[in-house]
């Protein structure tokens, strides 16, 4: 009859199996779609078998001996297969999948286990001996199943020997600890499970079964530490569920105690009404306690995640009490580093005093600025960031980038780790306000050589976020300072030399304070003439341009061809009134400081100037004259401001029609040295060498000829234009052989990829 054996031995096997179920379990439920955490699972039922197959081998009445002896010898060939299997898939499947090798793998192990339940091949019988280890009788065939197991577990810790000085970071970490601990485990087993039995030497033949605890030992502290296959977060709530459940049943069996004591049995009348006190009472205290529990997890079982907590939450106090921008990067610097125990960090924030955004250090600790962290451009790796808003590890990168399918964005992430290597950079870390990127935290590797953990990241995320409001705010308040200190040293300079001749200082300090408030006025002077012109002429303009329109057709009854004939010629001297007061706004904002260009990659110029061609060439013919464009193949597109650069062009074309009475305006365009040229030339008046000079530097500069053909014009058009194409690093400028002569308008703007 079987009956159970459970002596100390037996009852390590059961634990045994118990540590490496729930292990098991655990990979397996946190990433059941995953083929690593599947396999793995895979191997850990084999292990389960195994341990138990020697539990019940031990239990067994001899007429089962042979039955559960060969079960025993089964499940390590499985062991050995699916660990190799393994080896080929960890740490991140890269490797392409190989279907004959999986074939290969499972076809030898197949071959074993025919060889192991094959009556008398390997296996030939098993003796019971009092109070000893049962002897299992092998015959000469052993070897084939020991090489088998030794071939297997060598080839994959070859295999992860490789791997291990193939990746790094992180992904090298969980090579290292679970290879560690397959490695002991094995080694150990091979002698007690393994060469001992073929010797003759049984007394520790179930010892292979309990060592592999160091596995699961090994395995764990990885998953804890490293990520090892993404189940940190899965351990720590079954961890908390473990305790509060603990607490739970503690209670429960504590009360039934207590009702059987005092009242005789948990019915009585007298339980019934004590279990409606307690019962509230129990469900305040586990909600309170439930919480002390997760505090107590994160304390003692993930003691560097609460240390980095308690950091973080100081260095959130400092951030909210500081104001200064170089106080808040140093504490933000300092903290990160010491609190993570890095080698080097730093801090780069954004720089937009040119055309070209840049990001330049703030603060630095360890990094050499002569490897290039001194100044980061706007490029591919601060738009991944801005767009992903997510710190990026170098380690990581591979990863990233092995599923993707475009070669150039390949390439770019290869470049990019190499970037970061140069630097010696190991995290880049965004910081994002209202979606923009306005700095990145460079941190550099951990002084003991750990990768950074998941809960790494969640907290530099969570301080990221702090740190941006805080500097953007320190950002804010030093502009306003730098602002005041500018504005007082333009008041001092317009003031000192007034301060030089008078000899009293009275006078000299109420000569500075109307100085102070004359350009107060003279500010808020050309501000209000903006505001009033928007106002007072744009905004009647506009109305009336509607009123027009309206009449025109026919809104208001039914009106003469002669009266909408006048209608029309009102609704274009409309038109071109409120052209003008745009005119004058942009000219007065230029002259101000507030037009800002802003630059839009891609622009196609051809394209621009059909469009610009298309809108002027009605005009061009009712006067009888030609409008055309002579470009060459393959031109490049710029980086521009299309509209402010398409009015410029609009405006210097429409001049050229408007003061040609003969022949045409010819446009042509080409690129060369990085630049684009754009030629306007027309056969029209001509020009004075006079006029050329200033054609560009005076509003309401206009010569005798563009007086008597256009009485109307303003002569806004081309100082406007020149402001635009300087904006933009350009030239214009203009030639003519005289006037009635035509003239020649030049337009170079920079190429910008």
């Amino acid at each position: 009859m079987f009956s159970f054996l459970l002596d100390p031995i037996n009852i390590s096997l059961i634990i045994t199996a118990l540590l490496n179920l729930s292990l098991g379990v655990l990979i397996f439920i946190s990433g059941r779609n995953k083929k690593i955490n599947n396999v793995y699972s895979l191997n850990i039922v084999a292990i389960i078998s195994w341990v138990m197959a020697m539990f019940f081998y031990r239990s067994s009445p001899p007429e089962t001996n042979l039955l559960w002896c060969t079960i025993l010898y089964v499940t390590p060939t499985l062991i050995a297969s699916s660990f190799l299997y393994f080896t080929y898939i960890f740490p991140s499947q890269k490797e392409k999948y190989i279907w004959w090798r999986t074939i290969l793998i499972f076809g030898i192990n197949l071959a074993i286990i025919v060889m192991v339940i094959w009556p008398g091949f390997i296996i030939k019988e098993v003796n019971i001996r009092s109070g000893q280890e049962k002897e299992i009788i092998f015959t000469t065939y052993y070897w084939f199943y020991f090489l088998y197991t030794l071939l297997f577990f060598s080839f994959g810790f070859l295999r992860l020997f490789i791997k291990y000085f193939r990746n790094k970071g992180i992904e090298r970490s969980q090579i290292i600890y679970l290879a560690t601990g397959y490695s002991l485990a094995a080694n150990l087993a091979f002698a007690t499970n393994l060469i001992m039995p073929w010797l003759g030497s049984f007394f520790l033949n179930w010892l292979g079964q309990v060592l592999t605890c160091i596995m699961v030992a090994f395995t764990t502290y990885a998953i804890l530490k490293y990520r090892l296959m993404d189940i940190r977060i899965v351990v720590r709530k079954v961890a908390v569920y473990f305790l509060s459940a603990g607490f739970v049943y503690g209670v429960f069996y504590l009360m039934v105690w207590f009702y059987n004591k005092a009242f005789g049995s948990v019915y009585s009348n007298g339980a019934y009404l004590l279990g409606l006190l307690i019962a509230p009472l129990f469900v305040l205290l586990f909600a309170w306690l439930n919480s002390e529990i997760k505090i107590v997890a994160n304390k003692y079982l993930f003691f560097s995640l609460y240390s980095h907590q308690e950091t973080i939450a100081k260095l959130t106090d400092d951030l909210t009490n500081s104001i200064d921008l170089s106080k808040i990067v140093d504490s933000i610097v300092d903290s990160i580093k010491e609190a993570m125990q890095l080698d080097r960090a730093g801090i780069l924030l954004i720089d937009q005093s040119g055309l070209v955004i840049k990001y330049k250090i703030a603060k630095v600790i360890g990094f050499n600025e002569n490897n290039g962290i001194s100044l980061v451009q706007d490029n591919f790796l601060t738009h991944y960031l801005q767009e992903t808003k997510k710190p990026l590890v170098r380690d990581e990168i591979q990863i990233i980038a092995k599923d993707l399918k475009n070669i150039e964005e390949k390439q770019n992430f290869g470049q990019l780790s190499e970037n970061m290597k140069h630097i010696e950079a190991s995290l880049c870390l965004p910081m994002i306000i209202s979606s923009k990127l306005i700095g990145i935290i460079v941190l550099g590797n951990k002084v003991s050589g750990d990768a950074y953990t998941k809960e790494d990241l969640e907290l530099l995320i969570t301080l990221s976020k702090q740190a941006s409001i805080a500097i953007d705010n320190a950002r804010l308040y030093k502009e306003v300072q730098d602002f005041n200190k500018t504005l007082q040293q333009k008041v001092d300079e317009q003031t000192s030399e007034i301060r030089q001749q008078k000899e009293k200082v009275e006078r000299a300090f109420e000569i500075e304070k109307q100085a102070h408030e004359e350009l107060k006025r003279v500010d808020e002077a050309k501000t209000q003439f903006m505001t009033l012109t928007q106002h007072h002429l744009k905004t009647p303009l506009t109305s009336m341009l509607g009123y027009l329109d309206l009449l025109i057709k026919n809104e208001y009854g039914k009106v003469s061809v002669k009266i909408k004939k006048v209608l029309g010629n009102l609704l274009l001297s409309t038109k071109n009134e409120i052209k003008m007061v745009n005119d004058i706004l942009d000219v007065s904002g230029y002259q101000i400081g507030k037009e800002i260009i802003n630059l839009e990659s891609g622009v196609s110029m051809e394209s621009m100037l059909e469009e610009i061609v298309n809108e002027l060439d009605i005009q061009a013919k009712e006067k009888g004259i030609y409008l055309k464009i002579e470009k060459l193949e393959n031109i490049p597109t710029v980086s521009i401001d299309k509209s402010k650069i398409r009015m410029a062009l609009t405006n210097i074309i429409d001049n050229a029609v408007k003061y040609t009475t003969q022949g045409g305006v010819t446009i042509s365009l080409k690129s060369e040295n990085n630049k684009m040229l754009i030629s306007i030339k027309d056969t029209g008046i001509g020009m004075s060498k006079n006029l050329i000079e200033n054609l560009f530097n005076q509003i309401f500069h206009r010569g005798q000829g563009a007086q008597k053909l256009f009485a109307t014009g303003k002569g806004i058009g081309l100082f406007l234009s020149g402001k635009v194409i300087e904006g933009h690093n350009g030239k214009i400028w203009a030639e003519s052989d005289g006037e009635c002569k035509g003239s020649v308008f030049y337009i170079e703007l920079p190429i910008n990829k």
